[in-house]
């Protein structure tokens, strides 16, 4: 074992420190520039209404596209409808869940233009939760119902407070867009802020990984912010692209004018086929039911919801009318959104018409002549509804069919979709059935059960009229578990299971999106973002432009060769080189100091 008097050992302790500070340097020092933002990415869209108003408290449609991307929000929601850094780094929550505290990236900037005009600060978010608890019309959220107050604790930090917990809070404060302070000195008072339009009076003020530079009919084009805080976008140019048809926007991506879409469904199969198309699916926090009203005959009897859910082909309806992409039915429970969220033995209300025919007589129904009638000698007569939309009415018709068959006089109808809301959930008589979509924006899949079962709920009230006194304890309760997430979810567990036997409404199947994207002329999108979210905005290249590129000369030949070759690689060589360099001159250092202190002893013994 090699043995080192002090000076040896404070000798190393140099090179090691050394060494721990060029590690990192190591790893830092570019060979090569970085690459500029490259190229033009092109996305399709059906949706052609005209931009009026780049508000984005107030923006819809091709509006909505463009100020998703330029507005910010606390947190970023991916498709899955999970939580992760947008402005703010991290968040804290206190041990009852009434206090959230956020702290703000400290280089997110403002940008009018290209030109940066300030810092996004706390004061902005205070601001933002001011306007829309002041102009309670523009809280998409409802988050005046429970905020108390929002305080900047200094530029960089802002702490919300609420009356009470609830598990809606982390979701509702952190997905809010949040708009610029300097808003307000543009207008009169803070309630005009709901009609002011930035961008009619010059004063563009955005923040997003694309800035927002012009927009016409045809198109929305923005372009790289390289000063981003989350980091640069490869490409340099995105444009959004409007089509007044699904159809034309499909041809256009066919004949690759577009880059990427969100197709029609029924071009699922078509595009599958194509080469170069890649088909992303992915999952919606959302879930095809069939609607009832649980306080009305014949639909307020546990058993013949049970009866229902097992009469209806959901494998059919998820294969016809979602063009077989729609995901996997999950036929009973909640939430649908993930299996691995289920709770344990929930049951699930596969097809089975013995089973339906089973349930129906034991809701006390009669079979007659092929139909089922009630006890009093009355025919039970079923009516669905559906709004006009392809998907919708094709579910409807398959609903139609398997309950006729099974031997219920069945009306179906088609409204429009303006008064279809209205027509059959504006009061608590209606007696149809209707195939619905729930659409909440949770980041905790759970949350649903309380937005549509807890009997203050809004889906509740107007809809399902649905309550169950066990059911609204456990939602109740688990309001002040925020901050303790297992206990909350065992307390949601038990709802579940009693929402899964009671059949308020019944599950038809989980749904899934997908967009197409041309891989030879781009590449890099993320399955966990949406094509125009922020993350796929960061990661998409053109490919011709995505490679770090070194040149060599050879002497007897002259012509370059392009490789890419990861930056870690160079910061794994330097750091080798310095470890073969520096370790033996350290050594030899160390024995050359060892042999002269040898050589001076000697000399000492001979002078002795």
């Amino acid at each position: 074992m090699l043995k080192f008097n002090k000076k040896e050992k404070a000798l190393l302790s140099l090179l090691a420190v050394g060494l721990m500070m060029m590690v990192p340097l190591a790893f830092m020092m570019p060979v090569h520039a970085q690459t500029a933002p490259n190229g033009t990415f092109i996305w399709g869209t059906p949706v052609s209404t005209p931009v009026t108003t780049l508000n984005p408290l107030t923006a819809t449609n091709l509006a909505g596209e463009a100020t998703g991307i330029m507005y910010p929000s606390l947190l970023y929601s991916l498709s899955d409808g999970s939580l992760v850094p947008y402005l703010a780094e991290n968040y804290t929550v206190n041990s009852n869940g009434t206090v959230y505290t956020f702290y703000l990236n400290p280089n997110a900037e403002w940008f009018n233009g290209t030109t940066e005009v300030g810092p996004i600060t706390a004061n902005d978010v205070v601001f933002t939760f001011k306007v829309i608890t002041t102009n309670t019309t523009l809280d998409a959220y409802g988050v005046h119902t429970f905020l108390k107050s929002v305080v900047a604790l200094n530029n960089e930090t802002v702490q919300f407070t609420l009356t009470s917990p609830t598990v809606m809070a982390l979701t509702y404060l952190s997905t809010q867009p949040i708009i610029p302070a300097v808003w307000g000195t543009y207008v009169q008072n803070i309630s005009q802020i709901g009609s002011y339009t930035n961008l009619d009076i010059g004063h563009e003020i955005q923040a997003g990984p694309f800035l927002l530079q012009s927009v016409t009919e045809t198109a929305l084009t923005f372009t790289a912010n390289t000063h981003f805080w989350l980091g640069s976008p490869h490409v340099a140019t995105f444009i959004i692209e409007p089509f007044k048809s699904t159809s034309s926007m499909t041809l256009s991506f066919e004949n690759g004018q577009i880059d990427a879409e969100y197709p029609a469904i029924s071009d699922y199969y078509a595009l599958k086929s194509m080469p170069n198309v890649v088909n992303v699916i992915y999952k919606m926090p959302w879930g095809y039911f069939l609607w009832d009203n649980t306080q009305q005959a014949p639909f307020n009897n546990t058993d013949f919801r049970i009866g229902l859910a097992y009469a209806i082909n959901k494998t059919e309806i998820m294969q016809k009318a979602e063009d077989g992409i729609g995901g996997a039915p999950s036929f009973g429970g909640e939430p649908w959104t993930n299996y691995s969220w289920w709770a344990p033995n929930l049951p699930y209300y596969h097809y089975n018409t013995t089973q339906a025919i089973n349930y129906f007589k034991m809701a006390g129904l009669v079979q007659k002549g092929g139909f089922w009638y009630y006890p009093n000698g009355t025919m039970v007569k079923l009516t669905i509804i559906e709004p006009d939309i392809s998907d919708w009415m094709t579910a409807a018709s398959l609903i139609t069919n398997d309950l006729s068959s099974i031997g219920f006089s069945v009306t179906y109808s088609v409204i429009p979709i303006g008064t279809w809301a209205t027509d059959i959930f504006a009061t608590k008589n209606w007696t149809e059935l209707s195939y619905f979509g729930a659409t909440p924006s949770f980041s905790n899949p759970w949350y649903v059960l309380w937005d549509l079962y807890d009997y203050q709920s809004f889906w509740d009230k107007d809809i399902t009229h649905w309550s169950n006194a066990t059911v609204n304890q456990l939602l109740n309760e688990s309001f002040t578990m925020a901050s303790n997430y297992t206990g909350m979810l065992n307390l949601l567990f038990k709802a579940q299971y009693i929402i899964a036997n009671q059949v308020p409404m019944v599950p038809i199947g989980d749904i899934g999106n997908y967009y197409a994207y041309n891989s030879q002329k781009i590449t890099g999108f993320k399955t966990i973002d949406t094509p125009t979210g922020i993350i796929n905005l960061l990661s998409i290249s053109v490919p011709s432009t995505t490679s770090t590129t070194t040149t060599t000369t050879s002497s007897s030949h002259n012509n370059t060769t392009s490789s890419t070759i990861p930056a870690y690689v160079y910061g794994i060589v330097a750091v080798v080189v310095i470890i073969i360099i520096a370790v033996p001159v350290a050594y030899v250092v160390s024995r050359r100091g060892k042999s002269k202190k040898e050589e001076e002893e000697k000399e000492e013994e001979k002078k002795q």
